[in-house]
Protein backbone atom coordinates (compact mmCIF):
# COMPACT_ATOMS: atom_id res chain seq x y z
CA UNK A 1 0.00 0.00 0.00
CA UNK A 2 1.17 3.40 -1.52
CA UNK A 3 2.58 6.26 1.50
CA UNK A 4 0.32 9.39 0.74
CA UNK A 5 1.71 12.30 -1.01
CA UNK A 6 -0.34 15.46 -0.09
CA UNK A 7 0.06 17.68 -3.08
CA UNK A 8 0.23 21.54 -2.57
CA UNK A 9 -2.74 23.48 -1.67
CA UNK A 10 -4.22 24.69 -5.39
CA UNK A 11 -3.46 28.26 -6.60
CA UNK A 12 -6.44 30.73 -5.10
CA UNK A 13 -7.08 27.76 -2.19
CA UNK A 14 -8.72 29.27 0.99
CA UNK A 15 -6.54 30.29 4.10
CA UNK A 16 -7.59 27.63 5.98
CA UNK A 17 -6.79 24.86 3.29
CA UNK A 18 -3.04 26.56 2.61
CA UNK A 19 -2.21 26.53 6.55
CA UNK A 20 -4.01 22.78 6.76
CA UNK A 21 -2.31 21.72 3.78
CA UNK A 22 0.84 23.51 4.52
CA UNK A 23 1.53 22.23 8.12
CA UNK A 24 0.56 18.47 6.63
CA UNK A 25 3.21 18.36 4.22
CA UNK A 26 5.93 19.07 6.61
CA UNK A 27 5.28 15.37 8.62
CA UNK A 28 6.87 12.49 8.06
CA UNK A 29 5.09 10.65 4.89
CA UNK A 30 4.37 7.74 7.39
CA UNK A 31 2.65 10.22 9.80
CA UNK A 32 0.16 11.74 7.23
CA UNK A 33 -0.49 8.62 5.70
CA UNK A 34 -1.38 6.78 9.16
CA UNK A 35 -3.77 10.59 9.73
CA UNK A 36 -5.35 10.38 6.72
CA UNK A 37 -6.16 6.48 6.35
CA UNK A 38 -7.13 6.52 9.80
CA UNK A 39 -9.52 9.26 9.96
CA UNK A 40 -10.76 8.78 5.92
CA UNK A 41 -10.34 5.12 5.02
CA UNK A 42 -11.88 5.69 1.39
CA UNK A 43 -8.03 6.94 0.73
CA UNK A 44 -6.43 3.47 2.12
CA UNK A 45 -5.42 3.45 -2.02
CA UNK A 46 -4.74 6.37 -2.70
CA UNK A 47 -1.22 7.42 -3.59
CA UNK A 48 -1.44 11.38 -4.26
CA UNK A 49 -4.19 13.72 -2.24
CA UNK A 50 -5.57 17.19 -2.97
CA UNK A 51 -6.89 18.91 0.37
CA UNK A 52 -9.67 21.42 0.44
CA UNK A 53 -10.73 22.51 3.62
CA UNK A 54 -13.59 25.34 4.55
CA UNK A 55 -14.99 26.42 7.52
CA UNK A 56 -18.00 28.23 7.00
CA UNK A 57 -18.96 27.93 2.77
CA UNK A 58 -18.01 24.96 2.07
CA UNK A 59 -19.12 25.90 -1.89
CA UNK A 60 -16.03 28.43 -1.50
CA UNK A 61 -13.72 25.57 -2.06
CA UNK A 62 -16.19 23.74 -5.38
CA UNK A 63 -14.26 25.61 -8.19
CA UNK A 64 -10.67 24.43 -6.69
CA UNK A 65 -12.20 20.93 -6.24
CA UNK A 66 -13.63 20.41 -9.62
CA UNK A 67 -10.01 21.91 -11.23
CA UNK A 68 -7.96 19.43 -9.22
CA UNK A 69 -10.17 16.77 -10.29
CA UNK A 70 -9.90 17.71 -13.73
CA UNK A 71 -6.24 18.44 -13.68
CA UNK A 72 -4.65 15.45 -12.38
CA UNK A 73 -7.07 12.16 -13.41
CA UNK A 74 -4.53 10.26 -10.85
CA UNK A 75 -5.30 12.08 -7.95
CA UNK A 76 -7.30 11.75 -5.04
CA UNK A 77 -9.47 14.85 -3.66
CA UNK A 78 -10.47 15.04 0.32
CA UNK A 79 -12.50 17.69 1.80
CA UNK A 80 -12.66 18.71 5.02
CA UNK A 81 -15.77 20.89 6.16
CA UNK A 82 -17.37 21.81 9.58
CA UNK A 83 -20.01 19.71 9.07
CA UNK A 84 -21.10 16.54 11.08
CA UNK A 85 -22.29 14.97 7.65
CA UNK A 86 -21.56 15.18 4.50
CA UNK A 87 -22.88 18.06 2.26
CA UNK A 88 -25.11 17.49 -0.67
CA UNK A 89 -22.57 19.88 -2.65
CA UNK A 90 -19.70 16.92 -2.13
CA UNK A 91 -21.56 14.78 -4.19
CA UNK A 92 -21.68 17.18 -6.85
CA UNK A 93 -18.50 17.91 -7.31
CA UNK A 94 -17.22 16.41 -10.86
CA UNK A 95 -18.44 13.39 -13.39
CA UNK A 96 -19.62 9.96 -11.59
CA UNK A 97 -16.11 8.53 -12.32
CA UNK A 98 -14.48 11.53 -10.60
CA UNK A 99 -16.75 11.07 -8.10
CA UNK A 100 -15.29 7.72 -7.08
CA UNK A 101 -11.96 9.72 -6.29
CA UNK A 102 -13.76 12.45 -3.79
CA UNK A 103 -13.73 11.73 -0.19
CA UNK A 104 -15.18 13.71 2.83
CA UNK A 105 -14.24 13.87 6.28
CA UNK A 106 -15.55 16.29 9.05
CA UNK A 107 -12.65 18.35 10.93
CA UNK A 108 -13.94 17.72 14.39
CA UNK A 109 -13.51 13.83 13.39
CA UNK A 110 -9.73 14.97 11.73
CA UNK A 111 -9.08 16.88 14.77
CA UNK A 112 -9.63 13.92 16.77
CA UNK A 113 -7.61 11.55 14.86
CA UNK A 114 -4.88 14.14 15.21
CA UNK A 115 -5.65 13.95 19.15
CA UNK A 116 -4.77 10.34 19.50
CA UNK A 117 -2.00 10.53 17.11
CA UNK A 118 0.00 13.20 19.93
CA UNK A 119 -1.41 10.44 22.39
CA UNK A 120 1.05 7.53 20.65
CA UNK A 121 -2.28 5.89 19.31
CA UNK A 122 -1.43 5.69 15.84
CA UNK A 123 1.32 2.25 16.64
CA UNK A 124 2.09 2.80 12.69
CA UNK A 125 3.58 6.01 13.43
CA UNK A 126 5.11 7.75 15.98
CA UNK A 127 4.93 11.56 16.28
CA UNK A 128 8.22 13.16 16.49
CA UNK A 129 8.12 16.57 18.94
CA UNK A 130 8.77 18.74 15.99
CA UNK A 131 5.61 17.02 14.32
CA UNK A 132 3.32 17.17 18.01
CA UNK A 133 4.34 21.28 17.71
CA UNK A 134 3.12 21.38 14.33
CA UNK A 135 -0.08 19.07 14.97
CA UNK A 136 -0.68 21.17 17.97
CA UNK A 137 -0.31 24.54 16.04
CA UNK A 138 -2.93 23.21 13.54
CA UNK A 139 -5.20 22.07 16.41
CA UNK A 140 -4.61 25.60 17.45
CA UNK A 141 -5.81 27.36 14.20
CA UNK A 142 -9.01 24.87 14.12
CA UNK A 143 -10.13 25.38 17.30
CA UNK A 144 -9.85 29.67 16.44
CA UNK A 145 -11.92 28.71 13.33
CA UNK A 146 -14.47 26.92 15.18
CA UNK A 147 -13.17 23.57 13.74
CA UNK A 148 -12.32 21.28 16.68
CA UNK A 149 -15.49 20.63 17.40
CA UNK A 150 -18.78 21.02 15.68
CA UNK A 151 -21.03 23.59 16.50
CA UNK A 152 -24.74 23.06 16.41
CA UNK A 153 -26.47 26.47 16.32
CA UNK A 154 -25.92 29.64 13.56
CA UNK A 155 -25.90 32.96 14.41
CA UNK A 156 -27.23 35.61 11.58
CA UNK A 157 -27.47 39.36 11.48
CA UNK A 158 -31.02 40.11 13.03
CA UNK A 159 -31.72 43.54 12.39
CA UNK A 160 -34.16 42.26 9.17
CA UNK A 161 -33.93 38.61 10.07
CA UNK A 162 -35.05 38.96 13.73
CA UNK A 163 -38.32 40.36 12.71
CA UNK A 164 -39.00 38.29 9.74
CA UNK A 165 -38.53 35.62 11.67
CA UNK A 166 -40.95 37.28 14.49
CA UNK A 167 -43.57 37.66 10.98
CA UNK A 168 -43.22 34.37 9.05
CA UNK A 169 -41.54 32.13 11.65
CA UNK A 170 -38.86 31.16 9.34
CA UNK A 171 -35.01 32.87 7.62
CA UNK A 172 -35.26 33.67 4.25
CA UNK A 173 -31.55 34.16 2.47
CA UNK A 174 -30.80 34.07 -1.07
CA UNK A 175 -29.84 30.69 -2.74
CA UNK A 176 -27.07 29.01 -2.53
CA UNK A 177 -26.69 29.68 1.42
CA UNK A 178 -26.61 26.63 2.70
CA UNK A 179 -26.45 25.82 6.34
CA UNK A 180 -23.73 23.68 7.51
CA UNK A 181 -24.60 19.77 8.13
CA UNK A 182 -25.88 19.12 11.54
CA UNK A 183 -27.41 22.57 12.29
CA UNK A 184 -30.36 22.66 14.94
CA UNK A 185 -30.47 25.95 16.03
CA UNK A 186 -30.93 29.30 14.60
CA UNK A 187 -29.65 32.57 16.70
CA UNK A 188 -30.14 36.21 15.76
CA UNK A 189 -27.64 38.99 16.34
CA UNK A 190 -29.96 42.32 17.34
CA UNK A 191 -28.31 45.14 18.65
CA UNK A 192 -24.91 43.94 19.93
CA UNK A 193 -26.63 40.88 21.64
CA UNK A 194 -27.57 37.52 20.63
CA UNK A 195 -31.75 37.34 20.96
CA UNK A 196 -32.49 35.57 23.82
CA UNK A 197 -35.19 33.20 21.95
CA UNK A 198 -33.24 30.22 19.61
CA UNK A 199 -35.50 28.55 17.14
CA UNK A 200 -34.68 25.15 16.14
CA UNK A 201 -35.06 24.24 12.73
CA UNK A 202 -37.82 22.59 11.75
CA UNK A 203 -37.51 22.02 7.29
CA UNK A 204 -34.91 23.35 5.19
CA UNK A 205 -36.92 24.35 1.29
CA UNK A 206 -33.65 25.14 -1.13
CA UNK A 207 -34.92 27.49 -4.72
CA UNK A 208 -38.47 28.45 -3.81
CA UNK A 209 -39.99 30.94 -5.95
CA UNK A 210 -42.41 33.66 -4.15
CA UNK A 211 -45.66 33.89 -6.00
CA UNK A 212 -49.15 33.08 -5.18
CA UNK A 213 -49.42 30.41 -7.71
CA UNK A 214 -46.21 28.65 -5.82
CA UNK A 215 -47.90 29.24 -2.10
CA UNK A 216 -51.03 27.35 -3.43
CA UNK A 217 -49.46 24.58 -5.25
CA UNK A 218 -46.93 24.53 -1.13
CA UNK A 219 -50.31 24.40 0.10
CA UNK A 220 -51.35 21.33 -1.43
CA UNK A 221 -49.00 19.28 -1.02
CA UNK A 222 -49.11 19.94 2.59
CA UNK A 223 -46.21 22.53 3.52
CA UNK A 224 -48.79 24.71 4.97
CA UNK A 225 -46.16 26.43 6.97
CA UNK A 226 -44.24 27.35 4.01
CA UNK A 227 -46.89 28.27 1.92
CA UNK A 228 -47.95 30.79 4.89
CA UNK A 229 -44.37 32.45 4.51
CA UNK A 230 -44.62 33.20 1.16
CA UNK A 231 -48.33 34.84 1.43
CA UNK A 232 -46.85 36.65 4.54
CA UNK A 233 -44.08 38.23 2.45
CA UNK A 234 -45.89 38.93 -0.27
CA UNK A 235 -48.49 40.46 1.44
CA UNK A 236 -46.02 42.48 3.44
CA UNK A 237 -43.71 43.80 0.29
CA UNK A 238 -40.39 42.11 2.19
CA UNK A 239 -39.57 40.18 -0.70
CA UNK A 240 -39.63 40.07 -4.47
CA UNK A 241 -42.68 38.76 -6.28
CA UNK A 242 -41.50 35.47 -8.71
CA UNK A 243 -37.68 35.65 -7.06
CA UNK A 244 -36.13 32.37 -5.96
CA UNK A 245 -35.21 32.02 -2.09
CA UNK A 246 -34.11 29.95 0.30
CA UNK A 247 -36.15 28.97 3.27
CA UNK A 248 -35.23 27.84 6.45
CA UNK A 249 -38.55 27.11 8.80
CA UNK A 250 -37.88 27.46 12.42
CA UNK A 251 -40.29 26.89 15.33
CA UNK A 252 -42.67 29.39 16.96
CA UNK A 253 -40.97 31.14 19.64
CA UNK A 254 -43.55 29.27 22.77
CA UNK A 255 -42.40 25.86 20.56
CA UNK A 256 -41.11 23.18 23.15
CA UNK A 257 -38.01 22.67 20.81
CA UNK A 258 -36.97 26.78 21.03
CA UNK A 259 -34.47 27.49 23.39
CA UNK A 260 -35.12 30.70 25.82
CA UNK A 261 -31.88 32.17 26.59
CA UNK A 262 -33.42 34.29 29.11
CA UNK A 263 -31.76 37.59 28.96
CA UNK A 264 -29.45 38.75 25.50
CA UNK A 265 -26.27 37.24 25.78
CA UNK A 266 -23.73 40.16 25.22
CA UNK A 267 -20.76 39.42 23.31
CA UNK A 268 -18.09 39.99 25.93
CA UNK A 269 -15.26 38.60 24.47
CA UNK A 270 -12.24 38.12 26.04
CA UNK A 271 -11.47 41.90 27.52
CA UNK A 272 -14.91 41.72 29.34
CA UNK A 273 -15.86 44.94 26.93
CA UNK A 274 -19.16 44.56 24.99
CA UNK A 275 -18.09 44.41 21.44
CA UNK A 276 -21.43 43.04 19.46
CA UNK A 277 -21.95 39.82 17.87
CA UNK A 278 -20.72 39.89 14.09
CA UNK A 279 -22.52 41.27 11.50
CA UNK A 280 -22.24 37.93 9.46
CA UNK A 281 -23.08 34.38 9.89
CA UNK A 282 -21.10 31.94 12.58
CA UNK A 283 -22.03 29.47 14.08
CA UNK A 284 -21.86 28.70 17.85
CA UNK A 285 -22.65 25.68 20.35
CA UNK A 286 -25.85 25.87 22.23
CA UNK A 287 -24.61 24.85 25.22
CA UNK A 288 -21.97 27.38 25.58
CA UNK A 289 -24.85 30.15 24.22
CA UNK A 290 -27.02 28.75 27.47
CA UNK A 291 -23.66 29.08 30.16
CA UNK A 292 -23.16 32.84 28.51
CA UNK A 293 -26.65 33.66 29.62
CA UNK A 294 -26.52 32.03 32.80
CA UNK A 295 -23.39 33.89 33.86
CA UNK A 296 -24.82 37.11 32.44
CA UNK A 297 -27.91 36.65 34.43
CA UNK A 298 -26.03 35.73 37.74
CA UNK A 299 -23.74 38.98 37.20
CA UNK A 300 -27.16 41.26 36.41
CA UNK A 301 -28.87 39.64 39.82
Amino acid sequence: MPLITLRPAPSGATPLTTSTASVLRHLDAVLVTALLRTAVPALRDAGSVVLLAEGRDGRRVSGAARDALVSDPGTALLVVTGDRTRPPWVDELGTEDEQLRVAWCSSAHLADVVDLALADGLPQARASQHSRELLGELLAYWDAHGLRSLHDTVVVAGRTAWPEYLRTGAVITAPGRELRGGTTHVGFSVDGELAGIVPAVEAVHTGVRFTAASADRHREQGREQLAAVIDTSLADHTRTEGALYDVVLLSAPWDEGTVQLGAGVADSGVTGRRGGWPQARRYAHLDELRAQSSTQSSARG
